[in-house]
């Protein structure tokens, strides 16, 4: 039979695990004053006994399971156990083991009596109940430091980081964050927004690229706002400096709850004309496809703009974006180009009472399962709901468009300045601009800009 040596420490701060060697060295010398030789050291570094899984522990099971060690030495008891079940696991094994614990702080424990169990539950008890006093104490030191506004993390989050205490911002990825809240803001998409950054090679704060889930997450922070959050609720201002506006958090969390669907990798807009072009003989809406090659012709599927409703004409994508982009910056290079530019207005009503329509259109399900509305009477209300919503999300994406155009008009390199918007800007100034309609093509082997008729908006 065997003496089995055991340390624990819960939390090793700084790594170097000096807190279970001097655990050790104390067991070492109640061994050495009791005369026992030490067989095994069982060690947990970083692991707690109230929750999660201890490796050491599970080992020294197996060893006293085994009927291979007769006495353990521990610091104290709480080193060994905090849980009634592990305690009730040690009085299960001491039962057919002869098993005595010897501690260096609380006296010796003889399992196999009912002193030593009474004593061994005792101290059991009084663990969990300075556990359960500590994460009380927790608990209300974490509500006071919200209440007060203090940001409390363990890993720095992109944008800030502590600097003696404080909280401070890192501008360069400041800079990466408010981009990306004006190019939401400006219709964009989750997906457009990583798909750039990716592109630039900007990295988020672990060296990851960026993905959707996390921009998401990134960008939903309302600490970027200094608003100091305590389990989902608001509770106080932030005492560090705000990487945003109060009035952008607000746009930002407005907008994202009106958008019609969320944004991925799979259903996202590719082309810039896709559903825009139309087409000249029956005026269906034209939409992006695989040109294959025919009659054995070597070369690889070319996209292009078709007609999906009838066939009735298709366009090379490359070359009628092309020509599309080009009216546009031509037209932006003119000296009355301002006066294409609408004045922004303010949308805020009207994105609130959108809100409250899809709310109410959400409404309508459930007065349906209880009864209250027949099928339809809600139809009804649905038709009259989405007209509403179709005509206010005009007068939105308008406005949010008129954005877009000023900083368009007011570039002083106008093709530099279209090419950094992203293609949700580019698809909205078109769209407010003019509509793009396809005639049938007279030689199809030849594009010819005079088969596309573009027709200004007034």
């Amino acid at each position: 039979m065997n003496t089995i040596i055991y340390v624990r420490q819960s939390l090793d701060r700084d790594g170097v695990g000096a807190a279970v060697e001097r655990q050790l060295t104390e067991c070492r010398a109640l061994a050495v004053q009791t005369g026992l030789e030490i067989a095994h050291e069982y060690v947990d570094n970083d692991v707690s006994a109230s929750k999660g899984t201890r490796p050491g522990f599970q080992e020294l099971l197996a060893a006293i399971k085994a009927g291979s060690v007769s006495t353990i030495i521990v610091w104290h008891t709480d080193r060994l156990y905090r849980r009634v079940r592990d305690l009730v696991e040690l009085v299960e094994l001491a039962e057919k083991h002869a098993l005595r614990i010897l501690t260096v702080k609380a006296g010796d424990l003889d399992l196999n009596n009912a002193a030593g169990r009474m004593m061994a539950q005792i101290l059991g008890a009084a663990a969990r109940y300075e556990v359960e006093q500590k994460g009380a104490r927790q608990v209300a030191a974490n509500v006071q430091r919200a209440n007060a506004g203090v940001w409390q993390f363990s890993n720095r989050p992109y944008g800030y980081e502590r600097v003696g205490g404080k909280v401070q911002i890192v501008e360069p990825e400041a800079v990466v964050l408010r981009d990306a809240y004006a190019r939401y803001l400006a219709g964009e998409s989750y997906y457009s927004i990583v798909d750039d950054l990716n592109t630039r090679g900007t990295m988020t704060a672990t060296g990851k690229p960026w993905s959707i889930t996390t921009l998401r997450a990134r960008l939903r922070n309302p600490a970027y706002a200094g608003i100091r959050e305590y389990k989902g609720e608001a509770v106080a201002q932030g005492d560090w400096e705000p990487i945003i506006t109060r009035k952008t958090w607000d746009e930002y969390t407005r907008l994202r709850t009106h958008r019609k669907t969320p944004h991925d990798w799979s259903n996202k807009t590719k082309y810039l004309l896709s559903g825009l072009a139309l087409c000249g003989v029956c005026g269906g809406r034209m939409l992006a496809r695989p040109d294959y090659p025919r009659n054995g012709v070597d070369r690889p599927p070319r996209i292009a703009y078709a007609c999906t409703a009838k066939w009735c004409t298709q366009r090379d994508q490359e070359r009628l974006d092309g020509l599309v982009e080009g009216i546009v910056v031509a037209r932006f290079s003119q000296p009355d180009v301002l006066d294409l530019v609408r004045v922004d207005q303010d949308v805020a009503p009207q994105e609130a009472e959108a809100l409250d329509l899809r709310r109410r259109w959400d409404d309508l399900a459930e007065l349906v399962a209880d009864g209250t509305m027949r099928p339809a009477a809600v139809r009804e209300q649905s038709a009259i709901i989405q007209d509403k919503l179709a005509r206010l999300q005009v007068v939105i994406d308008n406005a949010r468009g008129g954005s877009t155009m000023t900083d368009l008009a007011l570039a002083s390199d106008t093709a530099a300045k279209w090419e950094s918007f992203g293609l949700p800007q580019k698809r909205q100034v078109i769209s407010s601009l003019f509509t793009v309609t396809v005639s049938k093509q007279k030689n199809t082997r030849v594009f010819d800009p005079n088969d596309i008729a573009i027709e200004w908006l007034s």
